[in-house]
């Protein structure tokens, strides 16, 4: 079988986007976009920019250099690359067209996976990119170093099954907290943070506007003991419980106003966790398996960092960086698209890892890698 004749792993993986479903300002856009390229139209360089960072290319350099390669030309439809070019395009790229087809594709997960309150977390958090103070001097961050942050909501289904949602990124001086609420747009969705966000206005504001959440109390928070809950099962999957409390927090004129339950978990490596929360209607186990759940944003980002092109960032400007990072997250929907049309247990990084080998072969002999049984 001739594999030009068939769907290529590299497209099926791609055809998730349909860029006619954009809104009609997006299709606008293009058409102006693609009124000033001859080689180099929207869907072309979108492609040659996330085969890029997901093959983590370094450089526009190396994406000229790969072009080499007969089967990425073929797959393409171009003959070359001039990397003077691209890296003029990224800059360019709107970004508000980028954000609409992340959210096109999460949409799309979201149809295919739905959440609920009680089938699905939002785990919250952010992760810095740090950059050359020389060569990024608009990324404000510390007086020696440059940075940009991604502050990210994971939707977590279970612990094979967990996508990006929403996200917004800014300078790395930036506090998580003044992002959080942005991230937030699910009422009875329970919301898992780590205390970086805790905050006794915030709190009181989550639970009064219809929100529920898990966090963790800093070391100085000031508890007062409302009621003593018995344990019927001290074990969890990490440790074992200590108490379950209903409580106030805070004193004098900074506290919160609603009264709050309070699971504290000594895990298996000895670390205490105070853990609050505005879920009264599960089991303080269930409690400290929620806020476990948040290492996945962590294993995320390692995911990010590690195995896609988001630290080396290909372009100077503001724009381009920007547009890096969602072109990166919209690969990952790709592939989680992917594992769940397979129902695969697999790990995004073990599908991105045969991608790499088969991306020009016919798409099933990738699929049939993962397909369950």
């Amino acid at each position: 079988m001739d594999k030009y004749n068939s769907k290529t792993s590299f497209q099926k993986w791609f055809s998730s986007i349909n860029l006619n479903n954009l809104s009609e300002e997006a299709k606008n856009w293009m058409q102006q976009f693609n009124s000033y390229s001859k080689k180099l139209d929207f869907t072309t360089t979108i492609k040659v920019l996330l085969h890029a960072v997901y093959e983590e290319l370094p450089s526009f350099r190396e994406m000229d250099r790969s072009f080499m390669d007969r089967s990425l030309r073929q797959e393409i439809g171009i003959d070359s690359l001039c990397y003077s070019s691209l890296s003029r395009k990224i800059p360019e790229i709107s970004q508000e067209v980028l954000m609409e087809i992340f959210a096109q594709l999460a949409q799309k997960v979201a149809k295919e996976r739905p959440s609920s309150k009680t089938t699905s977390l939002q785990l919250v958090d952010s992760t810095t990119i740090p950059l050359n103070k020389t060569r990024f001097p608009w990324a404000n961050f510390r007086k020696t170093k440059a940075g940009i942050k991604l502050h990210l909501n994971l939707c977590y289904l279970d612990k094979t099954n967990q996508y990006p949602e929403h996200f917004a990124i800014t300078n790395a001086e930036e506090h998580d907290r003044n992002h959080f609420e942005c991230l937030v747009d699910k009422t009875e969705a329970t919301y898992v943070v780590d205390r970086g966000y805790f905050d006794y206005k915030l709190l009181d504001r989550l639970h009064n506007d219809g929100y529920f959440f898990v966090t963790r109390t800093k070391s100085n928070t000031t508890i007062t003991v409302l009621e003593q809950i018995e344990l019927v099962n001290p074990k969890t999957t990490d440790g074992q419980l200590i108490s379950d409390q209903h409580v106030i927090l805070g004193g004098g004129n900074n506290h919160v106003t609603e009264r709050f339950r309070l699971v504290t978990v000594l895990t298996k490596g000895q670390r205490l966790l105070r853990i609050v929360t505005n879920r009264f209607d599960i089991s303080p186990n269930e409690v400290a398996d929620m806020y476990q759940a948040r290492w996945q944003i962590e294993l995320f980002f390692k995911h990010l960092k590690q195995n896609l092109a988001i630290k080396q960032l290909y372009s100077r400007s503001e724009q381009g960086a920007i547009n890096q990072v969602i072109l990166t997250l919209i690969a990952t929907l790709l592939t989680y698209l992917v594992k769940i049309e397979l129902n695969s247990v697999a790990t995004l990084f073990q599908l991105k890892r045969s991608f790499h080998y088969l991306r020009f072969e016919p798409a099933e002999i990738w699929l049939e890698r993962h397909r369950p049984g």
